[in-house]
């Protein structure tokens, strides 16, 4: 049996938005997660669970296929995969969101002679050239726990009086070469604060 790589990212200071120029000084009433969605090979459908806690500012993601394997018998799937986390928000008009802090915790086996490496890629829909990029190699011989942290301190200001914005989050992890027995295993963002 292969031991579990948690990816664990925290959303700090979502519910700490700041106020436009123009707009009153003090903070939201509220940040509300109103829907959560996933894409990619490491969380195909049903095979991931999203709870919202009951105030709408805590999410966590659970996924029982995010899993990267090299060696004997593995396919091209198995090397690399990836699960793009987007998040509707909705908060009160003319606020903007920092993301802060996230973090990727996890365990790999990668042996001498590979290399496995996880990314996160963060950036609010509509701010392309904000996007923000971390990674963290994973050199063999490797066999134990690690934190990808990430600082994006990315910004999305509600356009025009809007109340909502979406977050992206791109996790994925790959190894190499892929002809090592290898294993990185991903169960998911939990108990992430907004």
């Amino acid at each position: 049996m292969h031991s579990p790589l948690v990816l664990l990212s925290s959303l700090l200071g979502l519910a700490a938005a700041a106020a436009m120029p123009s707009a009153r000084s003090d903070g939201p009433s509220a940040v509300k997660i109103r829907g959560v969605s996933l894409l990619g090979s490491g969380c195909p459908p049903g095979s991931a669970d999203i709870q919202v806690d009951a105030t709408g500012t805590l999410f966590e993601a659970t996924f029982s296929q995010y899993e990267v394997q090299t060696g004997p018998g593995t396919k091209a799937i198995d090397w690399r995969k990836n699960c793009k986390l987007t998040l509707n928000m909705e908060f009160d008009r003319g606020f903007q969101f920092s993301l802060l802090d996230t973090d990727m915790i996890g365990f790999a086996e990668i042996p001498k002679g590979a290399k496995g490496q996880c990314t996160n890629t963060f950036s609010f829909t509509g701010n392309a050239a904000d996007q923000v990029n971390y990674a963290l190699s994973l050199p063999g011989h490797y066999s134990g726990n690690f934190d990808l942290q990430s600082h994006p301190s990315i910004t999305s200001w509600s356009a025009c009086g809007g109340s909502t914005a979406i977050l992206n989050m791109n996790t994925a992890c790959n190894i190499s070469p892929t002809n090592l027995p290898a294993l990185i295993a991903v169960s998911g963002p939990s108990n992430c604060p907004l």
